[in-house]
């Protein structure tokens, strides 16, 4: 039994090393859960006990992704439609929060893990100015574009200045028009271009002097991404979904990366 256990422990440790040596650089990356804990984990992503673990574990932050309600409460929530996760139908702008407080996630059938408020969220955190977050802003509506983005915008600065979290916030969407707006309204909130390739991320933020670009690992090369810091650009990664994407997007320089991998990556850059 004991050489048994000895054995298993040398494996573990040569793992580690293995995994470790992989690694070409290290430029303090700044760890973010995708989501809180990422996807296929023991709590639903976006979830209050998915984010809290998360920070928990010793990650900087987390991405959070966060829609609008009709009446302007942010919410934690990935989908267009409430019936891809949780027991309501419907897209969240198409609801007052009251209405839909009290769906839940029913991916655990046995659990019952509620819609989060930003609200809520943040005023059960203890440290909260500790951590960071990325808000990745899902603009999902049937109503007017426009009244709704400014809506949105303003329920922005409120929860922001609610908790004074602006040099803890970085701010990413895939819509032009939203970050152009919110650029003018906060010309100092930390924005990033979310596109569907480097080359038009990265002409979109130095046109509109953004502070960086969010992109899928698969989508983005070291090359790139040098190119992106001799601009002055970050850049924040995501799709790593798995170990070895981790140690690849590691290995690419990126200045944040969103994982679903979140103890292995924590692990992974602790040098102790």
């Amino acid at each position: 039994m004991k050489k048994h256990f000895t054995t298993t422990v040398l494996l573990a440790l040569l793992f580690i090393s293995c995994t470790k040596d992989d690694l070409r650089i290290n430029n303090n990356i700044i760890v973010l859960g995708h989501g809180g804990m990422g996807i296929n984990q023991t709590y639903p992503m976006n979830t209050f006990e998915s984010i809290i673990k998360c920070l928990n574990i010793g990650t900087s932050g987390s991405e959070i992704d966060v829609q609008l309600t009709k009446d302007s409460v942010l919410v934690a929530y990935h989908s267009k439609n409430l019936s891809d996760h949780t027991n309501l139908f419907g897209t969240i702008n198409d609801f007052n929060w009251s209405e839909i407080e009290n769906a839940f996630y029913v991916s655990t059938p046995y659990l019952n893990y509620p819609l989060l408020s930003l609200d809520h969220l943040f005023s059960n955190i203890p440290n909260l100015n500790e951590h960071l977050f990325t808000f990745d802003c899902k603009l999902y509506t049937n109503s007017n574009a426009l009244n709704f983005k400014e809506a949105y915008i303003n329920s922005l600065s409120k929860i922001i200045d609610k908790y004074d979290l602006k040099s803890n916030v970085y701010i990413e969407s895939q819509d032009t028009i939203f970050l152009i707006k919110l650029k003018e309204r906060e010309p100092y909130y930390k924005l990033f271009i979310y596109p569907p390739s480097f080359d038009e991320g990265f002409n979109i933020a130095l046109d509109l002097g953004l502070y960086g670009i969010t992109i899928s690992t698969s989508d983005v090369s070291p090359e790139q991404i040098e190119i992106a810091h001799s601009n002055n650009l970050k850049v924040a990664i995501w799709n790593t979904h798995s170990e070895n994407k981790n140690i690849e997007g590691v290995n690419k320089g990126p200045d944040f990366i969103q994982t679903d991998k979140v103890k292995h990556l924590v692990n992974l850059l602790r040098y102790d």
